[in-house]
């Protein structure tokens, strides 16, 4: 455990020789999972949390306008040829759950690990509008980047309080991205197999 915990800090320092650089291209590639260390970093007040919030928030518009460009760019029958490498019925679902409620899907995405990208294709697919698709997305990204942080700095706030039980708040905060990485893919995938029905 104690080497595992070294490695965690080892991360953390590294992380924040260059948090701002680090942060914007972690997001661009894993999203929200990079967000979570960054935000402990701003509430244990090694970063600036602006900072943080503003860069989480251009990385995920520029990685998801990029999606939903690359939607728009392929016709839907090289979509359904790509479906096959994913399951076919799982593609069907969303596309499906897509054509019903399309804002509310590309919103809703943004808490449903796993859904983020083939939301923002699917958008570019069905020819959204860019303005419809900024409105909706950016609102998602917002919202998704509000509750994480007030979450984050909940159980920031409480481990604080907890320090007597507690001997290391990283322990803490590291159970916390795990349970919540946990849940996302736990809801992720319950959706998935709703949607492939």
């Amino acid at each position: 455990m104690r080497l595992f915990q070294e490695y965690i800090l080892s991360f953390l320092d590294m992380f924040s020789a260059y948090p701002y650089m680090a942060l914007f291209v972690g997001m661009i590639i894993a999203g929200e999972l990079v967000l979570l260390p960054a935000i402990y970093l701003a509430a244990t007040q090694r970063i600036d949390l602006a900072a943080v919030l503003l860069l989480a928030i251009i990385a995920t518009m520029l990685s998801d306008c990029l999606w939903y460009g690359l939607g728009r760019r392929f016709p839907a029958s090289t979509l359904a040829r790509v479906s096959g490498k994913v399951g076919e019925g799982f593609f069907a679902g969303a596309e499906k759950a897509f054509s019903a409620g399309g804002k509310r899907l590309l919103f809703m995405s943004k808490f449903i690990y796993g859904t983020r990208a083939l939301a923002q294709v699917l958008a570019g697919v069905h020819r959204m509008p860019l303005r419809s698709y900024l409105v909706v997305n950016t609102a998602g990204v917002i919202a998704v980047t509000v509750v994480l942080t007030v979450i984050a700095y909940s159980v920031i706030g409480t481990t604080y309080r907890l320090g007597e039980v507690m001997q290391y708040v990283e322990v803490a905060f590291l159970l916390f991205v795990l349970v919540t990485i946990g849940g996302y893919i736990l809801v992720g995938n319950r959706l998935r197999k709703q949607w492939s029905l």
